[in-house]
């Protein structure tokens, strides 16, 4: 009955941040996707690791990089922000 009641306030306060905002709530839903992008990543990296470790392998992961739509790299990491 409980998770019930915090389940229905939890849906009720998504909604509300997605009406009364919703520029704001497709950008923390894209920074929270990827934020679990990337710690999938590590795990999947982590995991390989000790895989390897146990069976006496070695492997060097070469992770991909992803620019935003229309980014620009800059050699330092960073995206700038165009206007």
């Amino acid at each position: 009955m409980l998770a019930r009641v915090i389940g229905t306030i939890v849906i009720i306060l998504v909604l509300f941040a997605i009406i009364s905002n919703p520029q704001d709530a497709a950008s923390n839903t894209r920074e929270g996707a990827s934020t679990l992008a990337d710690a999938g990543t590590s795990i999947t990296v982590f995991l390989s690791s000790v895989v390897e470790n146990l069976a006496g392998t070695t492997t060097s992961y070469t992770g991909t990089t992803y620019y935003p739509s229309g980014g620009i790299e800059t050699g330092d990491g960073s995206t700038p922000t165009l206007r």
